[in-house]
């Protein structure tokens, strides 16, 4: 598998770049964000990514929440799955057992082929595998997201076993969630 062909030395980037310092609201800029990696399917197939979150810090909630996701046919199949809506889907932001509660805390990338870990206790483990099977996931990546908002979180779920996820998988989430990063410090300023 040839990441770096598929990632078109920058060219990829630079279309990334384009479609999220195209959007003017954060509303818009929170659907780029899950939606613009696939605009090239040949290099989210090449990548194994099947599913991206948007996840944001509630503050006054105490939760971290789901506010978007990728519009593909994996995305929609865990939503038929689930057992709670998307969006009502609230993780408490103390709750440390959570993989995302501790990515955003530690500031520090985590990796699970097993969605209770990223669902608890929002849904009992059963619900989440349940969800995870749904939408044909063997594995998911989350990255926190630093300075932005109230900080938060986006969860890269391929259908790539997770020893397959190497390298070139996560210089790509690095450097994607370094933009998306930007984008939303570009709009908080506007």
């Amino acid at each position: 598998m040839d990441f770096q062909a598929a990632l078109g030395s920058d060219e990829y980037y630079k279309m990334l770049e384009s479609v999220l310092g195209a959007r003017r609201t954060q509303h818009q800029l929170e659907e780029a964000v899950v939606n613009a990696p696939f605009k090239d399917r040949r290099t989210t197939t090449l990548l194994g990514l099947g599913i991206v979150v948007l996840l944001l810090v509630n503050k006054k909630e105490g939760t971290i929440d789901r506010i978007a996701l990728a519009n593909t046919e994996l995305a929609k199949g865990t939503v038929e799955m689930s057992a709670k809506p998307f969006k009502e889907i609230k993780i408490p932001i103390n709750y440390t057992r959570n993989f995302i509660v501790r990515a955003i805390r530690d500031q520090h990338y985590m990796i699970t082929s097993d969605w209770q870990y990223m669902f608890i206790p929002a849904l009992t483990p059963e619900e989440a595998r349940f969800n995870q099977a749904g939408g044909g996931i063997a594995c998911s990546v989350i990255y926190p997201l630093n300075h932005v908002l109230d900080g938060g979180a986006m969860i890269f779920s391929y259908y790539e076993p997770i020893e397959r996820i190497g390298k070139d998988h996560h210089n790509f989430m690095t450097r994607y969630t370094s933009m998306v990063q930007k984008a939303f410090q570009k709009l908080s300023v506007s």
